[in-house]
């Protein structure tokens, strides 16, 4: 399956903004973060550039980028996930290609880290090669997660990401969400959220997103909000979601 199949993507908003070496992209439980790297990743090989996706999610290993390593790999994309032996258990093991992802001068690192604050302890072995690589640690908030719906407790959770990887948040993404539930009042509601608490902590929001049964909705929520919006596409399907084969124990070779 093309994942580009049929699918559009607001490119410039990617390839006209300056970014470093590496990204890691990490988030409460249920705030789509793997969605927000294979956006990210499809989006930045658009833009002509050679991509490596790192799965370094220690918390589940069952909705994350090593579910669909197989179908990213036919894409084209350098995967890296936990060696075969322990790939699918919960034990905390990453792969030692992401030290020479970071060394190496070719492309750009996208680090799919695990959920919530104990996830990023998967960075601290790396956190002396991610500064000298250059990097940026993006926070996804769902703001309908109850720990991140203000930005006292998206605060909370930023200084106990720090304090366990050694790194520091750089920026927000909003990614408010109830799966297909999700109305346009909705939308605003979170988009407001976040963008309150980036002005409280004094981050930036780089992206809003707009899921994909609202993706008509776009140009008109643009009108709405300050956040510069970004359609995404689902790529990670539920177990009673169609589409769903493709993501699941079939990859698992």
């Amino acid at each position: 399956m093309n994942l580009l199949s049929g699918q559009s993507r607001p490119v410039g908003m990617v390839c006209e903004r300056s970014w470093p070496k590496a990204i890691a992209v990490t988030g409460a439980l249920g705030s789509g973060k793997t969605e927000c790297v294979l956006n990210l990743a499809l989006a930045f090989r658009s833009c002509g550039e050679e991509i490596t996706i790192a799965d370094v999610d220690i918390i589940n290993p069952y909705f994350c980028v090593r579910q669909i390593a197989e179908t990213l790999r036919n894409e084209g994309f350098k995967i890296l996930t936990p060696p075969e032996s322990v790939r699918w258990s919960d034990m905390p093991v990453i792969s030692p290609g992401v030290a020479w992802a970071l060394k190496s001068g070719r492309g750009r690192l996208l680090l799919d880290v695990g959920g919530d604050a104990i996830g990023v302890r998967a960075l601290k072995q790396f956190a002396g090669q991610i500064v000298d690589a250059g990097y940026l640690l993006i926070l996804v908030v769902n703001p309908f997660r109850p720990q991140t719906r203000e930005s006292g407790g998206i605060g909370v959770m930023i200084r106990s990401m720090e304090s366990i990887s050694g790194l520091k948040v750089g920026a927000l993404m909003a990614n408010p969400h109830l799966m297909d539930e999700t109305s346009r009042d909705d939308l605003l509601w979170g988009y407001s959220q976040v963008f309150q608490a980036g002005r409280d902590l004094g981050l930036e929001v780089i992206f809003g997103t707009v899921p994909p049964h609202l993706a008509d909705e776009t140009d008109g929520l643009r009108k709405e909000t300050p956040l510069a919006l970004w359609p995404m596409v689902r790529h990670m399907m539920l177990p009673w979601e169609e589409g769903y084969l493709w993501t699941h124990a079939g990859d698992r070779s």
